[in-house]
C-alpha cells in the first residue's frame, strides 16, 4: 500500500501535468511531514518525562516482585491472578497518566500555573504503586519493616488525600511497630 502511494506520485511529479506534479509533490512531502511532527512530540514528551516513567516503570517492577513474594510466602501465588492483576496495574497507570498529562496540557494552555497539580498527579500516581509495594514489604517482615507507623500514614493519606496526613507530628512517639510473632 506505501509502496503503491510512493509510486503513484513519483509517476504524477515525472509525468503529470503542473497540477499532478504539486499534487504529487505535496502529498510525498505532508505524509512524512506529520509522521515525523507526530514522533518529535512523543519524544519530546519523553524526553521530559524519562525519569517520572523510569521511576514508574522500577516502582511498578518493584510492586510485582514484592507481590510475588508475598504471595509465595502466604501459599497464595497464581501465576493467572499475577499476570492479571497486573495488566490491570499497568492499565489504570497508563490510562491515569495520559489523563494527567492531557489535563495539564489543558490548563497549561489556559496560561494557569500547573507545577503544583503536575507534582500533586505525579505524586498520586507514584504513591499507588509504592504504598502497595510498601505494604507488601511490611508483611514479608512481619511489620518490621517499613514500620507500621508510616503504613498506617500512607493508608490515612490514601483515605483523605492530604500531605499532612505523611508529616510527623511533634507530639507521635516513637512507636516501635514490630508485630510479635
Amino acid at each position: 500500500m506505501i509502496k503503491e502511494f510512493i509510486i503513484k506520485n513519483l509517476i504524477s511529479i515525472h509525468s503529470g501535468g503542473v497540477g499532478g506534479k504539486i499534487w504529487g509533490s505535496v502529498q510525498l512531502a505532508a505524509v512524512p511531514a506529520v509522521g515525523i511532527s507526530i514522533t518529535e512530540k512523543i519524544s519530546g514528551w519523553y524526553i521530559d518525562s524519562q525519569s517520572f516513567i523510569l521511576i514508574l516503570i522500577w516502582t511498578l517492577v518493584a510492586d510485582l516482585a514484592l507481590g510475588v513474594w508475598k504471595h509465595l510466602n502466604l501459599n497464595t501465588f497464581s501465576f493467572k491472578s499475577m499476570i492479571w492483576g497486573f495488566a490491570q496495574k499497568m492499565f489504570f497507570v497508563i490510562v491515569f497518566y495520559f489523563l494527567s498529562e492531557a489535563f495539564l496540557q489543558i490548563i497549561s494552555d489556559a496560561k494557569l500555573d500547573s507545577i503544583y497539580v503536575k507534582v500533586f498527579l505525579r505524586f498520586l500516581l507514584f504513591i499507588w504503586p509504592a504504598g502497595n509495594a510498601l505494604v507488601n514489604m511490611g508483611i514479608i517482615t512481619k511489620g518490621k519493616f517499613p514500620p507500621l507507623a508510616f503504613l498506617k500514614k500512607i493508608h490515612k493519606f490514601n483515605e483523605t488525600l492530604d500531605y499532612n496526613d505523611l508529616k510527623i507530628k511533634k507530639d507521635e512517639k516513637d512507636i516501635d511497630s514490630n508485630i510479635p510473632e
